[in-house]
Parts: structure tokens; sequence; C-alpha cells
């Protein structure tokens, strides 16, 4: 298994950005989950997940993305992802999610595609 890491950081506009290394799967999801729920309790609604460095996405990961977007959405913010590795982005088009979790080729993108901030 890969080396799991996250880290965190805030734009200029109060986007808060996370950037994951390694493999996303069932036995560190909740520590993504832990993070970005900790953000959004904290009044963040502008969230970027960069999965970039991402070796490896599985389902529960994508629950905690699908589960953080509910959250932001109801509290008027939006999330959006950062997914430039065909493989992964296969998982969530196979599990029917890429029309409803934004996916984003690059960072700029991720970032241009964030709906304004209620």
């Amino acid at each position: 298994m890969a080396d799991f890491e996250i880290t965190e950081e805030v734009t200029e506009g109060d986007v808060r950005v996370f950037r994951v290394a390694g493999d996303v799967d069932f036995g560190v999801a909740p520590q993504l989950k832990r993070r970005i729920t900790s953000r959004i309790e904290a009044g963040d609604r502008q969230l970027v997940v960069d999965l970039s460095a991402a070796g490896f996405v599985d389902s529960t990961a994508i629950g905690v993305l699908v589960g953080a977007l509910r959250r932001l959405i109801d509290q008027g913010g939006s999330l959006a992802v950062v997914c430039d590795n065909g493989n992964i982005r296969n998982i969530f088009e196979t599990v029917g999610l890429e029309n409803v979790i934004p996916l984003h080729s690059s960072y700029d993108d991720a970032l241009a595609g964030l709906a304004p901030a209620a």
C-alpha cells in the first residue's frame, strides 16, 4: 500500500484545499472524512479535494466525498475534485457519480468550477 498523506491549505478566496497522496481506501477513508468534516463544521464552505497524487480510490473514499458534497450543498457550499488519473476517473464512472461529484482535470479548473459562496 502506498503511503497516505493529506495536506491542507487555504487559498486567497477562502477555499480549503485538501491534497491527497497515496491510496485512499477503507483503511484511510475515515481519516479523510474526519479532516473534511471538521473543516465543514468549522465553517468552510468551498472545498477542493485534489486527488492528483492519489494512486487508488475505492468506493469508501468516494462515499466520503459524496457525504461532504451533500453537507456542503445543504449549507450553501460546494465541492470540486481534481482527478487527472484515468483509472480513478473510471471508478467514479463505474459507480455512476461522474455527474454528481464535479471532477476536474486540473487544480485551476477545480477552483473555477466551484459555485460562488452563498
